[in-house]
């Protein structure tokens, strides 16, 4: 069997613009790194574009709606409305598995949301996960503007013992 890179919301949005995720430069070159790996290694890719509502900065067709890391051709491109990407495409656990895809590794954003979410949807399917903690980050309180104190780098921890304990 063998392993799905799975590219949670690498999108302009999030890292660009007004309301970048903390270490937003450092974060997108090692999920670059990560993918440049994965293609040399033949590793499926899949690219997790959430389509945000009409009034948010990555709604459909928006500049900054746009993935940030170029899909090629043999790789998958899901669009998502909830955070679990499994949700929004009730299929791609089938697709995957047609594949021999028995782990799926996530990298992205937001460690707390959509990254988190896809996660435990992927192991509740049975798909062994892995996530490195270096390659998924969130914003400081958990959006933009946050009230809570709570640093971004204490989110994802958070998240990455959770996601370990699975």
């Amino acid at each position: 069997m063998s392993k799905a890179l799975v590219i949670v919301d690498v999108q302009a949005s999030m890292f660009f613009g007004p309301w970048p995720v903390p270490g937003a430069a450092e974060l997108l070159q090692r999920i670059g790194d990560r993918l440049l790996k994965a293609r040399l290694e033949g590793e499926q890719v899949v690219h997790v574009q959430n389509d945000g509502p009409e009034d948010e900065m990555d709604a459909p067709g928006e500049p900054w709606w746009e993935l940030v890391l170029a899909p090629k051709e043999n790789e998958l491109v899901v669009r998502k409305t909830h955070q679990n990407v499994f949700e929004s495409n009730p299929d791609l656990a089938d697709q995957l598995r047609a594949k021999g895809i028995d782990e799926i590794e996530l990298v992205g954003v937001q460690s707390d949301m959509c990254l988190g979410a896809s996660a435990k949807g992927a192991h509740q399917l049975g798909f062994k996960i892995s996530v490195d903690r270096k390659l998924h980050g969130t914003y400081d309180g958990g959006y933009p503007g946050s009230e809570d104190p709570t640093p971004a780098g204490d989110i994802s921890d958070r998240i990455q013992r959770e996601l370990e304990a699975l």
